[in-house]
């Protein structure tokens, strides 16, 4: 309804108001037109910084998807192949002084996720290093690695320089070495020690790596060991299974194990059970395989420990050994550490 002021305006009719008014609607109706023949646009390539920080630094084992289905044998991904050194190709490096945390200090890298960057790095000098208590302000961080869209950087070569120029100095390094005999690369410093510390009689003959340790986050209750589906998992102890694929959405396909001790263990996320409910098993029989079912970011096993209501860290109850590479090994060792070395300082000198 058109109002009475302007049907009959003072100063006659507005000719000028209606002609605005018509030009109006007649543009915003071919610029509704124009929109709904627009196809929509996904932007998946290029997620807000935060998120993508926040996906890339999610521990192995945390909840994502679930699937308690096994994946059947013929479609079971094939074991990485061994490999040497990677191609200097697509290398990046990142060299900073520490600010007010590790965290901090990364955000300042060229990487998809400064985020993952800096979980990675960290993950190599838990063992040696209180990264909460030793860390100071002005320590140095060195790393060489290549970028992964979608997956965690890949370290090559990293140092961390401990309280520089002064009495207490300290490096610590870490070189990805592949071992003769070994299924994984791993991790050594420059004198020939492996890093990641290994459990007394673990649950697992090899694997990639430990991505996550009891005390990594008050949540986390387990150990968990990042290797591929179908890797053998054996007895630790001998004793009893007390049960077997129970609360199967986060936990998947499992097994639980009482050992003669009454140490409770946990074995969460397998592709396959090899024991039923009230089995005895010896030390070192097989348990089953292990997999990425249940709650589960990516294929892994998670080890828990319990003492009636208490969770026991792995690590305090098997004891841990660290491997030093053997003396005719060495050379080839120290070739592989003096070619990642020169990468690094070259990238860094060029900063």
């Amino acid at each position: 309804m058109i109002p009475e002021f302007l049907k009959n305006p003072p100063l006659g009719r507005p000719w000028l108001l209606y002609g605005l008014l018509g030009t109006s609607v007649v543009l915003n109706t071919m610029l509704v037109l124009r929109l709904d023949d627009e196809p929509a646009t996904v932007t998946a390539d290029t997620p807000a910084p935060e998120a993508m920080a926040a996906a890339a630094v999610m521990p192995v084992g945390e909840a994502t998807e679930l699937s308690n289905s096994a994946v059947p044998p013929e479609l079971v991904p094939p074991l990485p192949e061994p490999k040497g050194v990677a191609a200097k190709a697509g290398t990046k490096v990142f060299s900073g002084a520490v600010s007010s945390s590790l965290s901090a200090t990364f955000q300042g890298a060229e990487a998809s996720s400064p985020a993952a960057l800096s979980a990675v790095y960290a993950r190599l000098f838990v063992w040696d290093v209180d990264l909460r208590r030793d860390l100071h302000k002005g320590d140095r961080v060195e790393v060489l690695f290549e970028d992964k869209e979608g997956a965690e950087p890949l370290v090559l070569a990293a140092r961390l320089s401990l309280q520089p120029g002064t009495a207490n100095e300290r490096l610590v390094d870490a070189y990805r070495y592949q071992a003769a005999g070994d299924r994984f690369p791993s991790y050594w410093s420059s004198d020939g020690v492996e890093l990641p510390r290994r459990l007394i009689d673990g649950p697992l003959g090899d694997y990639e790596q430990i991505s996550s340790l009891l005390r990594d986050r008050p949540t986390h209750e387990g150990m968990d060991f990042k290797t591929p589906i179908g890797t053998e998992i054996v007895a630790p102890r001998a004793g009893k299974v007390t049960r077997v694929n129970w609360n199967h959405a986060a936990n998947g396909n499992c097994v639980e194990l009482r050992f003669n001790d009454g140490t409770l263990a946990k074995f969460l996320h397998l592709n396959e059970d090899a024991v039923k409910e009230g089995q005895a098993v010896v030390a070192g029989e097989l348990l089953g395989k292990t997999g990425n079912t249940g709650r589960s970011t990516g294929p892994h096993l998670h080890y828990q420990l319990e003492k009636g209501s208490r969770v026991v860290d792995p690590v305090d109850y098997h004891g841990t050994l660290r491997r030093n590479l053997p003396a005719d090994g060495m050379a080839d060792f120290q070739a592989t550490v003096k070619d990642l070395s020169a990468q690094l300082d070259a990238r860094v000198a060029s900063l």
